[in-house]
């Protein structure tokens, strides 16, 4: 590689990883050559990233047809969405990966390299988040999903992975259309004890969006995309009660210099939700950032961003009401040796706040106003030996407010055995602090249909992540097979139980650490990619999870998880489709494992049409067969049928 293409490689990277890229080059990119960052925060080919990871590209977002990122998300080998109801309005979203949740903080969700999931119990997403369908599919440009321990580069909450949404570059040219859809859905009955509770309607109801997006390059050094969303919906309960969003999404970059560029990204969402249990929930997030490249051997870069989300909750239960936040700061240096070695160092602070009042109709009041602060420095160095193995030890040191310092090291490898096959390993420690929520309520604060009580003696959790993989690329590249083991040991870790008391007449659930847990199990994925018309992902995970104290499963961990997504496209015709096949074996909604949920299969399809070269009308339906998924202790959706028009002006 000159020393010219490796500088724009770089380049390109670090900005790929801050949503900041230009326009796009239309020239088509071998699968294998295509560059991803997340893994390592450096550039790699994905043949030659050293650390596992699954590219979603634009291309494959297309022919699946997604409409949602939790579309896109159910169709990735080894990630389990089978919580997921993707029905405006409604909180039930859950992520997991090796028997973790992404939503518990053993996972990272970031969009352009901004996290968006914390944890805690500010609905399903988690106490700093917000929520992913957001964002509309026609602004993603690629997801990149790393498995295996990431704490090094991305602190805690990356104990089994990260996801990264990617959106799409600003473009070389004006680049504007917009989609509107229309559906309905089905609900299932509550089952609680014994009890069969009905919808109050006859179960039918309706969901609608619209969005439009608008980019250009007015100047060869400055370019900008904006998009805007709004979202409609009857919620899923035993009323029909209306929700609606109004969401808004604006970035620019500019070309300072031939060694500086920077940027600038805002986001805001305005949520209303009616009814006797009326929400209103108005978020903003505001992020800059800028690269520097002296030379041809070094990069840095450096961002930050504030976010917050102002919100109020009225019930029968109680008047909530208040603000969470966060604001982050980072920088990362990169030297390149030479082609064989770099070194990464980087520094973060996070600032996590909640300023919160809760108006129990018991006649308690919980205020709580709290900030805690993460400083951080990392380093890793990337050795390349023999032109066969590499060799990237890493090592971070956290410093948390309350809970002091501790230093957490990591070790991935790649050895390739041949130009086909390669294994990745890695381990990694990984400290995780209770959340604000978790901690510092001064009374049970009310979480539909049960109250859970904070518990100011939690400890920090510790984790050690082990993975360790085969990859195979077959037929010329265009199958990829991938044999994977993982086991993730947790000490403290945080649940909620139930408690012997009761409050309020209610259910009581009282956080507690237990003194370890595991997760372990085998992947194995498989991908076919016939070139742009057809894909075909497979996937089996076996995961084994454990409460080393009881000897209990962990809640939403099936031991068994199948998936068969294919894709196809007839472009003469422009007619297309996909669909998606998946099995979740028996799981557990409680820590006690008495709540069971059944094993279930689901199946997803979609066709579309294209209209010319600008429009395509699809029709979507979501569990075809009526499958009982879910736990019946809730109300969850059944059938879901969509019908949507994109155009591109």
């Amino acid at each position: 590689m000159s020393k010219k293409c490796f500088k724009a490689s770089c380049v390109l990277a670090v900005m790929l990883s801050a949503g900041l890229v230009g326009a796009e080059t239309g020239q088509p990119v071998d699968r294998l050559e295509e560059i991803v960052v997340t893994g390592t925060r450096t550039p790699h080919a994905l043949k030659d990233v050293p650390v596992e990871t699954i590219l979603i590209n634009r291309t494959d977002i297309e022919l699946s047809n997604a409409q949602t990122i939790g579309d896109v998300l159910k169709t990735v080998p080894g990630i389990n969405t089978s919580g997921i109801d993707d029905v405006f309005g409604d909180g039930t979203s859950r992520v997991r990966m090796q028997g973790l949740d992404f939503n518990n903080g053993y996972g990272l969700i970031l969009i352009d390299g901004q996290r968006v999931h914390g944890s805690g119990q500010s609905g399903a997403h988690g106490e700093y988040a917000v929520g992913l369908n957001q964002i509309p599919v026609a602004m993603i440009e690629r997801i990149e999903v790393v498995k295996g321990p990431g704490s090094v580069l991305y602190g805690s909450d990356a104990l089994v992975g990260v996801i990264n949404v990617i959106t799409r570059k600003t473009p070389g040219e004006m680049l504007a259309g917009g989609s509107a859809s229309y559906g309905w859905y089905t609900i299932n009955d509550q089952v609680r004890d014994g009890v069969v509770t009905s919808t109050s309607d006859d179960g039918s109801r309706t969901l609608s969006e619209y969005s439009l997006y608008i980019g250009d390059r007015p100047h060869e050094k400055i370019g900008y995309l904006a998009s805007y969303s709004y979202e409609s919906g009857e919620s899923v309960g035993q009323d029909p009660i209306d929700s609606d969003r109004h969401s808004l999404m604006a970035k620019a970059d500019m070309s300072v210099s031939e060694v500086v560029d920077v940027w600038l990204k805002g986001e805001a969402s305005v949520f209303e939700r009616e009814g006797a249990s009326p929400r209103t929930e108005d978020s903003y997030r505001i992020s800059a950032g800028g690269t520097w490249t002296p030379s041809e051997s070094q990069v840095l870069y450096v961002k930050g961003y504030h976010y917050i989300d102002d919100f109020d909750n009225i019930s029968t239960a109680s008047h909530q009401h208040g603000s969470i936040g966060y604001d982050q700061a980072e920088a990362q240096y990169t030297l390149y040796f030479n082609k064989w070695q770099a070194i990464t160092v980087g520094a973060e602070v996070q600032q996590q706040g909640i300023d919160y009042l809760i108006d129990n109709s018991n006649g308690t009041r919980t205020t709580v106003k709290e900030d805690v602060v993460t400083w951080s420095l990392f380093a890793q160095d990337e050795t390349t030996l023999f032109d066969s193995l590499t060799m990237i030890p890493g090592v971070r040191l956290d410093h948390h407010s309350t809970f002091g310092s501790s230093v957490n090291p990591k070790l991935s490898m790649m050895y390739r055995l041949t130009d086909s096959t390669t294994v990745r390993g890695a381990v990694g420690r990984a400290f995780k602090s209770p959340t604000i929520r978790q901690l510092y309520y001064d009374v049970p604060f009310y979480h539909s249909p049960f109250w859970i009580q904070s518990n100011p003696d939690l400890d920090p959790e510790t984790s050690i992540g082990y993975s360790l993989g085969v990859e195979q690329w077959l037929l010329n590249d265009t199958l990829i097979v991938n044999l994977g083991l993982f086991r993730n040991d947790i000490d403290d870790m945080v649940v909620s139980e139930i408690a012997d008391a009761t409050f309020n007449g209610e259910e009581l659930r009282i956080y507690r650490n237990i003194e370890q847990a595991m997760t372990q199990g085998v992947e194995l994925t498989a991908r076919l990619l016939l070139g742009d018309d057809f894909t075909l992902s497979a996937s089996y995970t076996y995961t084994d999870s454990e409460n080393q104290e009881s000897g209990n499963e962990l809640t939403y961990t099936p031991n068994h998880q199948i998936t068969i997504a294919p894709a196809y496209e007839y472009a003469p015709w422009g007619l297309g489709g996909s669909a998606l096949f998946s099995y979740n074996s028996r799981q557990y909604a409680d820590t006690a494992n008495t709540n069971e949920i059944d094993g279930h299969v689901t199946v997803d399809a979609n066709i579309y049409k294209r209209l010319g070269s600008k429009g395509k009308l699809t029709f979507q339906a979501d569990n075809i067969f009526d499958s009982d998924k879910g736990s019946e202790y809730y109300f969850r959706t059944g059938q879901t049928f969509i019908v949507k028009l994109d155009i591109a002006l």
